[in-house]
């Protein structure tokens, strides 16, 4: 039964036996009740403690449940970071690779440009021409 179920039970039988609500039971109110009242109110408290034990004993099962789901879904999530440092590492790397690759290339290419570079004298006189 749900929570609240057995809270109604506990109420119906305080407010049935003590004609109040069962925060408002007191020792006066008690021993105004008869035997028969007495007994009534023994037997709704064992129901209901029986339902509170049923319910905390599947409520324990459902909190183990969900430890073991939190537990799967928090090794799940490590995998998943380790999958995704692993694939960043490999961009990086092909990255490098790249940007090393282009610096070797410009660099070959501002040599060869310096090879057949013409001095200041030659730039004046082609520029006279």
């Amino acid at each position: 039964k749900p929570m609240y179920s057995v809270e109604k039970d506990v109420e119906s039988v305080f407010g049935a036996v003590f004609g109040v609500n069962w925060t408002d039971v007191n020792k006066t109110s008690v021993m105004k009740c008869d035997k028969t009242a007495l007994t009534s109110l023994v037997l709704s408290a064992v129901s209901v403690l029986g339902k509170s034990k049923e319910m905390l004993r599947s409520a324990a099962v459902c909190v183990e449940t969900l430890k073991q789901e939190q537990i799967e879904n928090q090794k799940r999530m490590l995998n998943l970071q380790e999958e995704l440092l692993k694939s960043k590492d490999e961009q990086v790397e092909v990255v490098q690779k790249t940007v090393e690759t282009e610096i070797r290339s410009f660099s070959d290419a501002v040599k060869k440009g310096c090879e057949g570079r013409m001095t200041s004298t030659q730039v004046k006189a082609a520029v006279k021409s």
